[in-house]
């Protein structure tokens, strides 16, 4: 019986030519373009775009994301799509506020939005729970095939479409859930008291310990950090703290990360997202599934990187230790059950994650 090779599966299929498992793979092992790779029929010659789209992100200037990953974002986009489409991207704030992205992108204002699920919870409730749940999952191929091969992506595009919005895809964010601190911290017991930004079930844990919760865009929090606004911050992974310079004012790292990768988003105003060839369309969705994993990637090596940064800036990195760790497991169930309600959004969401989650522990971390 012939084996069968699992990189020639078809993932995606741009204007009637199949893109393999293997054309993505030798296309991030050789830096060429997945259009060259794939053997694209694009002209090679530039022509004027087709379609122009503006978009917006939360992410900006001094991250990686912003000055590396979203220009070439913008790069492959255009040559998947053989220069048809061409995207201008703004920084935080350049057009709407970053908690209004999802309003500005369904009424046309900006064509694409990047940002943080967690951020509609307002208009769409699960998306505290597809931002991320603590302790669910501990690898990136985890939440890949959460939102690739299981019903989640579906019932996700099915609730941004009635806000107007063709949801593009999950970006594979860096962990979330670690603490900076103009105060030293070391148990959980030294929050109480103690004004932090944070959200979902970070939140929930930190108010049990007699915190309060401040709401602070992530652009905001160095300046809500310098002017005593607040004490603390929950953000990302030690590259994305040191990336919006919050260790110039908070001088002390408290582990671990709640969420190994939270979920950032991508989305398209749904008449502009319609007026692309069902090509195109592909295009965007492949684009930034790509996206997704270069995000991932990179913030946990320059993370590595950032670790050596912060501590020759001062800084002073402490964990947890596993009493409290084991008590924030608890907190978190606990909240997650109140939490939840009756939305019939919130529970398909929750049964897919939990299902998943409770299928990839059935294989022991040691075998």
């Amino acid at each position: 019986m012939t084996k069968r090779d699992t990189h020639d599966r078809v993932v995606h299929e741009i204007g009637g030519q199949k893109i393999r498992r293997r054309d993505i793979m030798k296309a991030g092992l050789t830096g060429a373009t997945l259009a060259t790779v794939a053997g694209l029929s694009s002209t090679a010659k530039a022509q004027s775009p087709e379609f122009r789209f503006r978009m917006q992100s939360f992410l900006g200037p001094g991250t990686t994301e912003w000055e590396v990953l979203v220009p070439r974002y913008v790069e492959r986009v255009r040559e998947l799509s053989g220069g048809r489409i061409e995207i201008q991207a703004f920084p935080p704030g350049a057009v709407v506020p970053t908690f209004e992205m999802l309003d500005a992108v369904s009424k046309g204002v900006v064509d694409i939005g990047y940002a943080a699920q967690v951020y509609w919870r307002g208009k769409i409730p699960f998306t505290l729970w597809t931002w991320g749940v603590p302790f669910a999952f501990s690898a990136l191929d985890h939440y890949d095939y959460l939102w690739h091969e299981t019903d989640l992506m579906g019932i996700v595009r099915d609730a941004f479409a009635k806000e107007n919005v063709h949801f593009l895809g999950p970006v594979y964010s860096d962990e979330w859930g670690a603490t900076m601190s103009r105060e030293k911290m070391t148990r959980l017991s030294d929050f109480n008291g103690v004004k932090i930004r944070s959200f979902g079930l970070g939140a929930e844990i930190w108010k049990s310990q007699g915190a309060s919760i401040v709401t602070v865009p992530g652009e905001e929090q160095y300046t809500a950090m310098s002017q005593g606004v607040i004490d603390a911050s929950n953000w990302g992974s030690p590259d994305g703290f040191k990336a919006v310079k919050l260790h110039e004012v908070a001088k002390f790292y408290l582990g671990p990360s709640l969420i190994k990768f939270d979920m950032e988003d991508q989305f398209m105003n749904m008449r502009a997202y319609n007026s692309l060839p069902d090509d195109l369309k592909a295009v965007m969705n492949l684009a930034t599934r790509l996206y997704a994993v270069e995000r991932a990637a990179t913030s946990t090596y320059n993370s590595a990187i950032a670790v050596g940064e912060m501590k020759a800036a001062g800084v002073e990195f402490n964990a947890l230790p596993e009493e409290d760790v084991a008590e924030m497991r608890r907190i978190s169930a606990a909240a997650l059950e109140q939490l939840r309600g009756d939305d019939p959004g919130t529970k398909a969401v929750l049964d897919i994650i939990f299902k998943t989650r409770d299928q990839l522990n059935e294989r022991p971390a040691n075998i």
